[in-house]
């Protein structure tokens, strides 16, 4: 099997470049409009409710489904990172107990 060489790797066609550079410009557009628009105009009542439910809405969308077709281990990994996050208030503890419940349960093979 003939693998490339490291030089080969990091050559990049201009029009990845471009495309690639142009992405980021896009996106850093996006995030600095959005602090732009927050510092000059004030929130409506509806709306500055509205942003402050939406991280929890955004949650449940992605972690329900996942659970909802998961088994032992993903409800096991799930509660592990509940009780993380409500005793040690702490992200990483709330991480490393749910990979730890969910890895440990599927090597048991459940």
């Amino acid at each position: 099997m003939n693998f490339p060489s490291f030089a080969d790797m990091l050559r990049v066609d201009s029009a990845t470049l471009i495309a690639f550079l142009a992405m980021g410009a896009a996106t850093f557009a996006v995030r600095a409009g959005g602090i732009l628009m927050v510092r000059f105009l004030r929130p409506t009542p509806f709306l500055d409710a509205f942003l402050h439910h939406l991280p929890g809405a955004m949650f449940a969308a992605l972690v329900f489904p996942a659970l909802l077709e998961g088994g032992p281990p993903e409800w096991a990994g799930a509660a592990a990172a509940y009780l993380g996050a409500r005793y040690a208030g702490q992200l990483a503890v709330a991480l490393a107990l749910a990979v730890g419940a969910t890895v440990s349960l599927k090597l048991l093979g459940l």
